[in-house]
């Protein structure tokens, strides 16, 4: 089987990747980066693959999309699904309760729905908590 390597990277693209796969943003950025610059080191697919624990398929999946069109085809695309019930203000008032009502909450969630007018389940608020990072806040949140 012959090996696939991508194209070799120009000093600008090393950067560029270098910079992707120490400071992305999300995980899947680092990794597909992190793929292309082994790749240019002269690792082999199924050496990147034990290393990254994916399929030979995804590994050359990525490295034909970056020799496609670059870093964009690295960078998941916005995903459809239901618009979050709070907002940002609501959030942040959250933020506040939690601040007054530390380890309670079904308090939280009552006071919450009663401050804003909506109706949430309590999945909905530990989704909200995790996100803020003020989940420690609160004890019965798993």
């Amino acid at each position: 089987m012959a090996q696939r390597f991508v194209a070799p990277l120009t000093d600008e693209e090393l950067e560029v990747l270098t910079a992707a796969y120490h400071h992305g943003e999300k995980r899947a950025l680092r990794r597909r980066a992190h793929a292309i610059l082994l790749s240019h080191q002269g690792y082999t697919i199924n050496q990147i693959r034990d290393i990254l624990q994916v399929t030979r398929d995804t590994i050359s999946i990525w490295f034909k999309n970056w020799e496609t069109a670059g870093l964009s085809t690295l960078v998941d695309k916005p995903r459809c699904g239901r618009p979050s019930i709070l907002d940002a203000q609501d959030v942040d008032r959250l933020q506040d309760l939690v601040q007054q009502h530390p380890h309670q909450l079904r308090t939280l969630q009552a006071r919450l729905q009663e401050d804003t007018g909506k109706r949430f389940s309590a999945a909905t608020l530990r989704r909200a908590l995790k996100k803020t990072d003020t989940a420690s806040n609160v004890s019965d949140i798993p």
